[in-house]
């Protein structure tokens, strides 16, 4: 079973994968177990109904060899550069390749198998002659010209110009400002650029900021060409929606005379490949990874299945769970895997198993695990991301068992706060999590029940919420919705812990008690309330007994003598609507005793009741139990009862 709510005992399976070069050792095994444990538990904090417990089981496996990045599509680039990189360069002179990152470069040889060279990543320091301290420290584009055999270097609002038949020498004079000596640039060009690319198709230079692009003319006193800036989209066929956005490199390999635009995501460095000689389009598959994207993952992890004795990919995943859930008895259950290999990002959950990746340093160092770990198990359990960067929405409906919209996206609520999904908070469960993670309802009890004659429904209550069934206990899709919106014309204090709700057949009323009021329900008139409610229990139901009046635990319109019963405290009373909706005489009566098979603490006080037609029977709920009565054979209670709400309605149900 999928994992719908963040209730009751979930087996948290932690499998360790390991190979050489990337041991994880004993001390931070045991550390990465006593995080996971403080994570789960700070969750169960946060709502004690929930009787959220993790059942933790550990597995390790030692990979005998494995080769960090292969099948990297520009294969020998270290992990930094599969990451981001600030500049590209194709260099004419010697046919090579340069990415640029921070103050370190790669120098790759597109006819290698467009592999970096030996030796690199190196210091730009004292590999490019001249460079002033501040190009040395990092460079935000580079070009080469064909038109002078130059190569250009631009950061911030200045440039280097540089000779490659010079010994690779910066030339004498520069750097120099942007502004005034590139005519015709716009202002925000002038304090700096992006990318740059020569086009050996126009013989003209591209020059990118934000959104936007110029295009200059060499050989017309290295102006820019009239009607620009322009912006990406639009005017580069194909590119992607975040390349439109801005890219971070640029390069035309002459190698195979295609364009290559490089852009970082949210989780690694991608790039896309333009054909010139095609409208300029890019090429089909693209974007794609500069290394590895989320199938690094499976460069470990299938072979660490395999090795378990399980399928690779997701039936692997599957089986592996169950193996450790069937091992717990947990009604839910989902796999993390640790280690220090190559993945798309450091810590990601989905398909039923949370990643978290050691990148660099020891994992007894990261101190919060717990954090993260718990936030990654809100993702298994429906919850959304709430940060900026993760390009949440405010809108739409998450979570699995409740639906419900985000409304602590960073990106558009009016106060964000920081919390579990936004900040990896463990001390603040922001607002909208309880019900994405299943918690906002259906978790200590059912507040009231309904069977409508008039489509042949039965309807449970909980706190905001409700569900409904179709004959045979199907629970209807899409359920539970909040009550508020659904039922029209409910005062605001009834769109949530109501007390108790019934049927009565002899006007085809239904009524919802909340306190000392109540409002009637006609089913015939779109379900909407009827004029002049609510309207206080007292005075309008004759007969009922002060505290009744005051208020009721449980109502039920029973089938088969037309009688409806309110419930309070130990005591019943029972209403005969045929008789002037008068409490028939001899009533309050004690559970005890008139309602045969109760036991002690049902006939203390009950929570919901409800007449079910399917069946012909009574459901009476108590905490998270129900009893079913069967009024053909002496309302006595059916064997074999109370049993646990949850599955048995096909809700989930805590289980204390």
């Amino acid at each position: 079973m999928a994992n719908e709510r963040m209730i009751n005992s979930v087996s948290v399976g932690i499998v360790y994968v390991t190979s050489p070069g990337f041991e994880i050792s004993q001390t931070e095994k045991a550390h990465i177990l006593a995080e996971v444990q403080d994570g789960i538990d700070a969750l169960s904090n946060f709502e004690p109904r929930a009787n959220l417990s993790g059942a933790y089981s550990t597995l390790s496996v030692h990979l005998p060899s494995f080769t960090p990045w292969e099948g990297a599509r520009w294969p020998g680039l270290t992990e930094p550069f599969y990451r981001s990189m600030d500049a590209a360069l194709w260099s004419d002179p010697n046919q090579k390749i340069y990415f640029f990152r921070g103050n370190e470069y790669i120098r790759v040889d597109p006819y290698n198998g467009w592999r970096a060279d030996s030796g690199y990543p190196k210091p730009i320091a004292g590999n490019w002659p001249g460079f002033p301290t501040n190009f040395a420290n990092g460079v935000n584009a580079a070009l080469w010209s064909e038109k002078n055999q130059k190569i250009y270097f631009f950061k911030g609002n200045q440039y280097i110009r540089v000779d490659p038949y010079n010994g690779w020498n910066v030339d004498a004079g520069y750097p120099k400002p942007i502004a005034g000596n590139w005519p015709g640039f716009p202002t925000d060009f002038a304090n700096g650029v992006d990318a740059a690319l020569w086009s050996y198709k126009n013989n003209k230079i591209y020059f990118f900021k934000g959104d936007q692009y110029i295009r200059v003319d060499p050989n017309n006193s290295w102006n820019v060409d009239s009607g620009y800036p322009k912006p990406i989209a639009g005017n580069w066929p194909g590119f992607p929606d975040d390349f439109a956005e801005g890219v971070d490199a640029a390069l035309w390999a002459v190698k195979n005379n295609k364009v290559y635009f490089f852009k970082k995501n949210r989780f690694y460095n991608q790039y896309i490949r333009v054909d010139p000689y095609n409208g300029w389009n890019v090429d089909s598959g693209y974007p794609k990874p500069v290394g590895l994207g989320w199938e690094a993952e499976a460069k470990w992890r299938d072979p660490a299945l395999t090795q378990l004795g399980f399928p690779t990919g997701g039936d692997g995943i599957s089986q592996l769970t169950q193996f450790f859930q069937n091992a717990s008895g947990s009604q839910w259950g989902y796999v993390s895997f640790f280690t220090k290999m190559p993945t798309a990002w450091f810590a990601y959950a989905g398909g039923g198993r949370v990643v978290m990746r050691r990148i660099s340093g020891s994992f007894d160092t990261w101190t919060s695990i717990d954090n993260v770990f718990a936030h990654e198990t809100g993702h298994i359990f429906g919850a959304p991301d709430e940060y900026a960067s993760s390009n949440c929405i405010c809108g739409g409906a998450y979570g699995k068992f409740i639906k419900r919209e985000n409304g602590n996206c960073a990106l558009c609520a009016v106060a964000p706060v920081s919390c579990l999904m936004k900040g990896n908070s463990l001390t603040n469960l922001c607002e909208w999590t309880p019900a994405h993670i299943g918690w906002e309802a259906f978790l200590d009890k059912i507040d009231g029940g309904l069977h409508s004659f008039i489509n042949n429904k039965l309807y449970l209550f909980s706190e905001k919420y409700y569900v409904r069934y179709s004959s045979g206990f199907v629970l209807d899709a899409d359920y539970p919705k909040p009550i508020e919106g659904n039922w029209p014309g409910f005062p605001a204090n009834f769109c949530e812990d109501i007390d108790a709700v019934c049927w009565s057949e002899k006007n085809r009323k239904i009524y919802f008690f909340k306190g000392n009021q109540y409002i009637r329900v006609d089913p015939y008139n779109g379900w909407n309330v009827d004029a002049g409610y609510p309207k206080s229990i007292a005075g309008n139901w004759p007969g009922f007994p002060a505290n009744f009046a005051n208020g009721v635990d449980a109502a039920l319109g029973s089938k088969p003598n037309q009688k409806i019963y309110f419930f309070k405290g130990n005591q019943y009373i029972r209403v005969d609507p045929y008789n002037g909706w008068n409490v028939d005489a001899g009533y309050p009566k004690p559970i005890t005793g008139n309602w045969p098979g109760f036991p002690a603490d049902f006939a203390n006080g009950v929570d919901a009741a409800v007449w079910a037609d399917f069946n012909e029977r009574i459901y009476f709920f108590k905490g998270t139990r129900y009893l079913r009565v069967n009024p053909a054979a002496g309302w006595n209670v059916d064997g074999t009862y109370p049993q646990y709400i949850n599955n048995n309605w096909r809700i989930p149900f805590p289980t204390a």
